[in-house]
């Protein structure tokens, strides 16, 4: 009888079709997250002019997307560690299918909100399992930026949605958004039902049904061979604790905390872009075209940059790359509101400033499945994202602030400036304090 271990095999291991699959399925999944962040911010001025309201009337529409996508990511992450990625994916991403369907049909501001919290549920949910599970299958020394790819689907849907959303609005106004939506997640369920795979770490640390854990560690490394007596186990500590404990035990207390607050910071940026940015700059006289294709521009450089900040964590580590880069992305938001009245030059700045500001918090969360082994990744992962929605949450309140105050976009981009100072502010003593402890910030456990 042979013991294989489980990291071991996966951290070495080669990129192979099943790992693509599943990284292209984790991207698809990213994508409908990110399309539910902005599908309320694109259609506002339509539906407000339809149902005779302002734009701040929808604050509460926007709340109520956010805390589904907070309540999500928690009851995911911890739903994850206890019946599986697989079965709890198929479930917060069916939700969120149907959510987006439905909302084809709303006629009042109730129904909006509920619509709004229930796909905001099902997105929200998603997200953190399809890093779980991108991160358990990936080879360590292309993890980091695997992780980020998968979480560049998100701004890569506000580009989809930037340049063809409009085409879709004129044919059915402010439903066709919606209509958009149903059509991109639809087949991504289905592709889900019938070829998402289970964890292979989660079925070897829970030990369920070794023998399709044996299988699927044969698609992770096809040279290998596996007896019927031979036995998988993943080399981490045990954790008797309840999942959410365990992230406050064992020196992950502060580390935990702090991963918080970067989250926070992180998810302020990219909510109170992609759900203001088209209502500030059309208040300060762009057209609404303009405007629309101003934020998929910006989320166009966004999922570049995160490709190349995680490509860069592999290599230099996350906590470094990630305290330089939110200082760095502070900076553009201030040079961006200095050049509004230029759509030229703001157009060429923006990807930049999209680059390393979104860029640094899709790294985040590669940078947080590294802090906790795989019978609490997930809650560690969907605690941090949902925590981090609290950043989201002051979004609607601050932006309809700001709309009603008329400010300009240069103070709007001031205000923006604040989250990424916050963000490196929090990952620098992360840094300091794994230094201090004299331990890797990927052997904390």
């Amino acid at each position: 009888m042979t013991t294989l271990d489980i990291n071991q095999i996966i951290d070495k291991a080669k990129a192979t079709p099943f790992l693509v699959h599943i990284v292209v399925l984790g991207c698809l999944c990213s994508i409908i997250e990110g399309f539910e962040m902005i599908v309320l911010g694109m259609i506002i001025p339509n539906l407000a002019k339809d149902w005779g309201l302002k734009p701040e009337d929808f604050e509460y529409a926007h709340l109520a997307v956010l805390f589904g996508i907070l309540a999500g990511s928690i009851f995911a992450g911890i739903l994850m560690d206890k019946i599986g990625r697989r079965k709890s994916m198929l479930l917060m991403f069916g939700l969120g299918t149907i959510g987006m369907g439905v909302s084809f049909f709303l006629e009042n501001m109730t129904q909006l909100i509920i619509l709004r919290f229930l796909t905001g549920l099902g997105a929200g949910g998603s997200l953190p399992i399809a890093l779980a599970i991108v991160t358990e299958y990936s080879p360590k020394k292309v993890r980091n930026m695997l992780a980020v790819l998968v979480y560049a689907g998100a701004p890569f849907a506000t580009t989809v949605g930037g340049y063809i959303g409009p085409h879709f609005i004129e044919m059915y106004d402010w439903k066709g958004m919606f209509l958009l939506g149903f059509m991109m997640s639809l087949p991504i369920f289905l592709w889900m039902v019938f070829f998402l795979p289970e964890s292979l770490k989660y079925l070897v640390a829970k030990e369920k049904n070794t023998e399709k854990a044996k299988k699927l560690l044969i698609k992770v490394d096809s040279s290998i061979t596996i007896a019927e007596t031979d036995r998988l186990f993943i080399n981490e500590k045990s954790i008797a604790k309840s999942p959410i404990g365990a992230l406050f035990s064992e020196g992950r207390s502060i580390v935990t905390f702090l991963l918080w607050i970067a989250f926070i910071g992180g998810q302020f940026i990219v909510y109170f872009m992609s759900l203001w940015l088209p209502t500030i700059l059309q208040n300060n006289g762009w057209e609404q075209n303009l405007s629309l294709n101003a934020i998929g521009h910006y989320y166009l450089g966004a999922g570049i940059g995160g490709i190349i900040i995680g490509w860069m964590a592999d290599r230099w580590g996350s906590a470094k790359v990630l305290a330089i880069a939110f200082p760095l992305a502070a900076l553009l938001y201030f040079w961006l509101g200095q050049v509004v009245d230029d759509p030229d030059m703001w157009f060429i700045i923006a990807p930049f400033a999209g680059a390393v500001s979104v860029g640094a918090m899709m790294a985040k969360a590669p940078f947080a499945a590294s802090l906790y082994p795989t019978t609490i990744r997930g809650t560690g992962i969907g605690t941090a994202m949902g925590v981090g929605r609290i950043g989201g949450l002051l979004t609607p309140g601050v932006g309809a602030a700001l709309v009603a105050a008329n400010v300009t976009a240069a103070q709007f981009y001031n205000i923006a400036t604040i989250a990424p100072i916050i963000c490196a502010s929090a990952i620098l003593v992360i840094l300091l304090i794994t230094r201090k402890k004299k331990f890797g910030i990927d052997n904390i456990q």
